[in-house]
């Protein structure tokens, strides 16, 4: 995770904010010299930047930035898969934790006290009007599905935007994209079956990132099933609405669905003169990410938006 320079480093600088100078002066070292060892620690994701009045500083980063990073672009392979296991389940409580109070807050009704990630899941148009909107882009791997690997999903679906796009460039981390390669990608993670989660007030309070998420490994939907803030966080605008009338039982729609929303109740259903597995729907279960809708041939199944939305 750390080399022992990098560790004195972190346990030099502690929680102070220092300029390169200082850092240098510190560690008794030249100035090209602690300039490496910083570098290289800002772009592991060990040491974070800030400006102040004009002046680059720098300070410690916290374990779980260092851990999220290594797992994206280092070595998290080399470590057993059943430490992997602990590892990524401790993060995900670290998670659970950290944001707990503020669900709950939302929960009864109240407002956060800080911005949530992966605040509402969203419809495809919808991110595709957030690309449009965006001055940067980047993709990078999605963390959670490299720490969870509980399924098979595409990896490289992170789409980060703006300030957080030139965050990760400024790291030296992140594949630019431009607004049609963007998406593209996000039109071919729908099609893999990934939902689409991000702010859906970026209009006010900027562009962020885009999450392309599955249920078995992303943070917030793992966190959300457990604090049992289905709705609320990811917020849901959007339920959909199906017409058995025009269904014709393909099941493409269980297959897409990650909440068992729709699914085969053992019947065998007569359509052009072929036996298909009956289809239902609980629409209790679904969460509003669209990927039915997105898929069903007939037109059965459409997105309808949430009253209180």
């Amino acid at each position: 995770m750390v080399d022992a320079r990098e560790m004195e480093l972190v346990v030099v600088i502690s929680d102070q904010i220092l300029a390169l100078e200082r850092i240098a002066d510190l560690l008794g070292l030249d100035y090209a010299q602690a300039f490496d060892l910083v570098q290289r620690a800002y772009s592991r994701c060990i040491l974070n930047k800030v400006v102040e009045d004009g002046i680059i500083k720098y300070t410690s980063a916290n374990f779980y930035a260092r851990l999220d990073h290594f797992a994206k672009f280092e070595n998290w392979h080399d470590i057993p898969v059943e430490h992997r296991q602990l590892i990524h389940r401790s993060f995900l409580d670290e998670f659970i934790n950290r944001h707990k109070a503020n669900v709950e807050r939302k929960m009864s009704g109240l407002e956060a006290e800080n911005a949530l990630p992966n605040d509402t899941v969203m419809l495809l148009s919808e991110v595709e009007d957030m690309i449009d909107a965006a001055t940067d882009i980047i993709v990078q791997p999605c963390d959670c599905r490299k720490l969870g690997e509980n399924c098979d999903k595409p990896v490289e679906t992170c789409i980060w935007l703006d300030e957080g796009a030139r965050q990760a460039l400024d790291r030296g981390h992140g594949r630019q994209l431009t607004k049609g390669e963007a998406k593209t990608l996000l039109r071919w993670a729908d099609k893999k079956g990934l939902m689409h989660t991000a702010d859906s007030e970026w209009g006010s309070r900027g562009l962020h990132a885009i999450c392309n998420c599955c249920a078995c490994d992303c943070y917030p939907f793992q966190a959300a099933q457990e604090l049992g803030s289905k709705g609320v966080w990811p917020k849901s605008r959007y339920v959909a609405a199906h017409d058995p009338d025009l269904c014709d039982s393909c099941g493409a729609c269980v297959k897409r669905c990650h909440f068992e929303a729709f699914y085969h109740d053992g019947s065998i259903t007569e359509v052009d003169g072929k036996n298909k597995n009956g289809v239902q729907y609980d629409p209790e279960k679904c969460w509003g990410c669209g990927l039915c809708a997105n898929t069903c041939p007939e037109g059965a199944i459409v997105m309808t938006e949430l009253v209180d939305c």
